[in-house]
């Protein structure tokens, strides 16, 4: 299984979890406990939603191969020479 579909799972067990929060809640009242599981609920919600950033954003420090070999000359077609100084 990929990151991304542990992440949307992850998410969908949130989900989960907040929807029989909220029918326990209508069932019992505003109880303590209910109350603190939700805000509980509200934390790990915003930290899946920090790591999915991390996760899924772009990496900045990949490295990239540059080949040693010469490049095709019509690369160069458009470019100005500078000259060797």
């Amino acid at each position: 299984m990929t990151i991304s579909e542990e992440l949307d799972r992850t998410r969908a067990a949130l989900l989960a979890l907040e929807k029989s929060l909220m029918a326990l809640r209508n069932r019992i009242g505003p109880h303590l406990d209910v109350l603190r599981l939700l805000d509980d609920l509200e934390r790990c919600t915003a930290d899946l939603r920090r790591l999915e950033q991390q996760v899924r954003a772009p990496r900045r420090h990949e490295l990239v191969t540059i080949p040693d070999g010469d490049y095709d000359h019509d690369f160069w077609a458009d470019a100005e020479h500078e000259g060797l100084g």
